[in-house]
């Protein structure tokens, strides 16, 4: 559980800085700021998941 708690705080500050950014014309919609925030939080989800991985397995070794 521990190592998965970054990941989400990434993934939940990206979608909330996407929804609270200025959007261009015609993506005013929460849904639409979400979906285009997704872009973004999804491959940091997975970067910080493989960081974490990587550290929590150099740590279990010592």
């Amino acid at each position: 559980m521990k190592i998965l708690i970054p990941p989400l705080l990434a993934y939940l500050i990206v979608c909330i800085l996407a929804v609270l950014a200025p959007a261009t014309e015609g993506y005013f919609t929460l849904g639409q700021k979400l979906l285009i925030g997704q872009i973004f939080a999804i491959p940091a989800l997975i970067l910080i998941t493989l960081i974490s991985f990587l550290i929590n397995k150099k740590l279990s070794r010592n």
